[in-house]
């Protein structure tokens, strides 16, 4: 095949060191790759198949096997999912539809579209939760809201995102991450809110520098930096405190509800606790949309409790699956799921 990019002579060491550890290092020679690209790389790497690199700016590679060339777009988008199964997980309106003809609990919600009627709003439960049609990475969702003044300020926010807003009812629980490949589940991350711990003598702004050290700012590292911005500022207000508060010693703060890692969240791995019943259900939402490689986001109310379908709601399908959560997470152990999602990849034509 033919390469479109430079490469960069790899030693088995760097290569065994990636791939083992547990903590992120850049993968040498391909730092500038998002880290979920830099897995899939590494693992291409290790099965000594050609390769090419296409778009670095856009984390797009080439790889050959059986005489067949597989292109990937940010290490999991790819021929494994339709282009109809993308565009339903693309869309959260549309996933909704399919989760629910599928007997998947999820939250009541609406759909405005720009120049809504205000009376619409009158349908909506609180507390509630705003987000945006077609965003990645909890881009302007706000959640927890309580008085129509946050719902309305949210909405607008969320606008300038994309021409169609889901208001739905705020469900109360840990939201969970589950890795479903070929219809099996490989990894399941908890996705903590961004949140710092006190110690008697920092402000919740110096706590946050302090954690932000070593994180990064965009996808080529696995946790993110806590960002600042006036969802996190109105979660402190919430919590009558600001960025000014000194926490007491071992006192947590969550400075927000939403648990993205794009917004300083941390990634626990939790795969051998997760009852075998949300399993099923991550399962189950994959297969409503026909995704071979999906990131399936599940609220569970409550743990301790035996499974029940009143116990969660499945909140959107991701396609684009980022797997450095499962590999490198903030808490637990490499799952190397690189290896079921390649797989994956190569037995798709």
């Amino acid at each position: 095949m033919g390469y479109f990019g430079k490469q960069h002579a790899l030693s088995e060491k760097d290569l065994d060191i990636f791939l083992q550890n547990i903590k992120f290092s850049p993968l040498p020679g391909y730092e500038n790759f998002e880290a979920t690209t830099q897995i899939i790389i590494a693992e291409i790497i290790r099965r000594k198949l050609p390769f090419g690199i296409i778009d670095p700016d856009n984390n797009l590679i080439s790889v050959s096997y059986n005489d067949k060339e597989y292109i990937i777009l940010e290490g999991t988008i790819s021929d494994a999912n339709s282009l109809i199964a993308y565009w339903i997980s693309d869309d959260k309106w549309m996933t909704r539809q399919f989760l629910k003809r599928n007997g998947i609990n999820l939250a009541r919600g609406i759909l405005l579209q720009r120049g809504y009627l205000t009376e619409q709003l009158n349908a909506v439960v609180f507390p509630a939760v705003v987000k945006p049609v077609n965003t990645d990475h909890g881009i302007a969702v706000s959640t927890n809201l309580r008085t129509r003044e946050e719902l309305t300020g949210a909405i607008e926010n969320a606008f300038k995102y994309a021409g169609k807003v889901i208001v739905e009812e705020y469900f109360t629980g840990r939201e969970y991450r589950f890795l479903v490949i070929d219809f099996q589940v490989r990894a399941i991350t908890y996705r903590e809110p961004a949140n710092v711990t006190g110690d008697g003598d920092n402000s919740i702004q110096q706590l946050i520098d302090k954690k932000n050290e070593g994180r990064g700012t965009d996808y080529r590292y696995p946790l993110l930096k806590i960002n600042v911005d006036e969802e996190l500022q109105r979660h402190l207000k919430s919590a009558s405190l600001s960025l000014d508060s000194v926490p007491g010693r071992g006192e947590k703060v969550y400075l927000r509800k939403n648990s993205n890692l794009s917004t300083g969240g941390d990634s626990i791995d939790v795969t051998d606790e997760m009852p075998v019943f949300y399993k099923d259900i991550a399962v189950r939402a994959a297969q409503s949309a026909g995704l071979h490689i999906a990131g399936v986001d599940i609220i569970i109310k409550d743990m301790a409790v035996t499974p029940s379908s009143d116990n969660y709601i499945v909140v959107e399908l991701n396609a684009p699956a980022m797997l450095s959560m499962h590999d490198f997470p903030y808490i637990g152990k490499n799952r190397h799921v690189e290896r079921y999602v390649l797989d994956s990849i190569l037995n798709s034509k």
